[in-house]
């Protein structure tokens, strides 16, 4: 993979790229991703309440609202790290590429 250099490039971007990344190399996340989707698709009412529609929801879609709910927190968690270690390594490149770091 090329290096991303996020000062040069929109942040959505570079941030989806990881998300892509994480897919493809992290096989926990990828399953949560997989099982959230899953829940989205055997339980359409739980879409239209994510897309702000009122709904009545019966007690396996209460419970499994609650599942998404925590499924969701745990993708955040993984992506929130790889957002903070992308930051991390982009302001390394750029002090360094502003000089402030200097190599030996």
């Amino acid at each position: 993979m090329d290096e991303v250099r996020l000062y040069e490039m929109y942040l959505n971007e570079a941030i989806e790229e990881r998300k892509t990344d994480l897919i493809n190399r992290n096989e926990e996340y990828k399953e949560l991703r997989e099982k959230f989707n899953d829940i989205m698709n055997k339980y359409p009412n739980l879409q239209l309440i994510l897309e702000d529609r009122e709904m009545i929801l019966n007690e396996t879609e209460c419970k499994m609202f609650q599942k998404l709910a925590k499924i969701y927190m745990e993708i955040c968690d993984f992506e929130e790290k790889e957002i903070f270690l992308l930051g991390g390594k982009e302001m390394y490149f750029y002090l360094k590429d502003t000089g402030v770091i200097k190599e030996k």
